[in-house]
């Protein structure tokens, strides 16, 4: 039972919640004890939050989820757990995130009410409006890196946000892209915005976002430092994009963007080395 409820709280979802460290480490805190606490605290509120949401989801979408190729097996609805159960863990999730939110400090339970207010908002009725649920989606990304930065209270460049936003983006155009290609000619019935957008349009808003990421991150690494090394992870920034662009454009089995991030080597790689490059700039940073 316990490991159908893990399940049902999709942990592979809980990466994406390592935005809420995004501050912690760009404004060189992570070698402090207290800021680190506060940081690992909200990554923790974070990802209780998400998974309620998820729960939430799951119990919205139990019908069409029975009638869909891949999720008719999730907890929910193959009848693994009960609603009654489903519920009681997510009320329990609820009040584990807003806690510690509390314990942390006032801005941080704020913003972690403000991420789950909108993503109720969104289960009930913004997922069912064209490119509005995509863009509530991405936001949810924004909102874990200033959540991040008021649980240690520093600044976080606007450039970040914005980065963090573009980013974002193309991460939830890939997933409905993916979910129309696994999907194909019954998309439109499991989720009805699938059926406005096309292939072409999804595509477009993918290369947009690339774009835009890739501007943002870059004015980030020339404005915000007075030495030239930074630029150096543009480079890997980059190859990751594109490679990210390239798995999703063929990609034909309807992969979820984890899925494909996370099987795919040269991206990983490209991932660790961007994170190697930092790891050098601030050792060597005076």
């Amino acid at each position: 039972m316990v490991k159908k409820m893990l399940k049902l709280m999709r942990p592979k979802q809980w990466v994406k919640n390592i935005f809420v460290l995004v501050p912690l480490v760009f404004s060189r805190t992570f070698t402090d004890p207290v800021c680190m606490l506060k940081a690992l605290g909200a990554f923790v509120c974070f990802t209780a939050a998400s998974s309620s949401i998820y729960i939430l989801n799951d119990i919205i979408d139990i019908e069409k989820d029975r009638h869909h190729e891949t999720k008719r097996f999730r907890p929910l609805a193959s009848g693994e757990v009960s609603k009654g159960s489903a519920l009681a863990l997510m009320a329990v999730l609820l009040a584990a995130g807003l806690v510690t939110a509390a314990l942390t400090n006032l801005n941080t339970l704020i913003f972690i009410l403000a991420y789950i207010i909108m993503n109720i908002f969104y289960s009930l009725f913004f997922k069912k409006v064209v490119i509005l649920d995509i863009m509530i989606i991405a936001f949810g990304f924004v909102l874990r890196v200033i959540t991040g930065a008021v649980a240690i209270d520093v600044y976080i460049s606007s450039w970040v946000l914005l980065c963090s936003f573009f980013i974002a983006l193309c991460l939830a155009a890939g997933k409905r892209k993916t979910e129309k290609a696994s999907l194909q000619e019954y998309s439109g019935k499991h989720r009805k915005v699938l059926s406005y957008y096309t292939d072409e349009f999804l595509k477009g808003l993918i290369q947009i976002s690339v774009t835009g990421t890739t501007i943002t991150y870059s004015l980030y690494t020339i404005l915000e430092y007075d030495f030239q090394s930074p630029m150096i992870t543009i480079l890997f920034v980059v190859f990751g994009l594109f490679r990210y662009m390239q798995l999703v454009f063929e990609d034909d089995e309807g992969r979820l963007p984890e899925e494909l991030i996370l099987s795919d080597k040269p991206l990983l790689l490209s991932i660790l080395l961007f994170g190697a490059a930092w790891i050098i700039i601030f050792l060597t940073m005076p």
